[in-house]
């Protein structure tokens, strides 16, 4: 596959998926901040807790995808790989969270532990995509589709020459119906 047909997400694509992820992270982050303060003794509300990882990961996953556009433009993969694809968002990430944990509570303490909090998150989902590793460049992927697709027509085959087959059977018994009664007439 040539690379001017190389079609990667658009950066609002990557954008919203990234939301996606960040979405269902944030609710996570905060029921285990949550029940970190059961144990700590947090000056800080749960209200403000709340829009303090809303606003950081919504913040903090737009800025990962823009970070990672360059480098999936430059390695041509959607899933580049590496030190810099991994490390890079998931930094900015902690930063973004600690400054808008602390805007936002006033609190080092809890700014701390919101930074904890997103850092295992952000460490688990590193550790479960295996984003360190390269996927499949854009020739790979399109073979991998290529054989999905002559393995699909060979297997279902015979169903397509068998539903064809129907297909023309009624579409005969529909004509010869017709032109007994008499409307093929012209």
């Amino acid at each position: 596959m040539a690379i001017e047909k190389t079609r990667f997400p658009s950066l609002g694509q990557s954008i919203s998926g990234h939301l996606m992820t960040g979405a269902m992270k944030g609710v996570l982050a905060f029921v285990l901040a949550w029940l970190c303060t059961l144990v700590f003794n947090l000056d800080v509300a749960l209200g403000q807790l709340a829009v303090a990882f809303f606003c950081s990961y919504f913040i903090a996953e737009i800025m990962s995808a823009v970070i990672e556009r360059p480098i999936v433009l430059q390695r041509n993969r959607t899933q580049p790989g590496g030190l810099a694809f991994v490390f890079l968002p998931f930094s900015a990430a902690l930063l973004i969270t600690f400054v808008v944990g602390f805007g936002t509570t006033k609190d080092t303490t809890a700014a701390i532990l919101l930074v904890v909090t997103v850092a295992v998150l952000n460490a688990a989902e590193v550790i479960l995509t295996k984003s360190w590793i390269p996927g499949p460049s854009a020739e790979q992927e399109q073979r991998i589709f290529d054989e999905f697709k002559n393995m699909t027509k060979d297997h279902f085959s015979d169903d397509l020459d068998r539903i064809k087959s129907q297909a023309r059977e009624n579409t005969k018994k529909k004509y010869f119906e017709k032109k007994e009664r008499g409307e093929n007439r012209k």
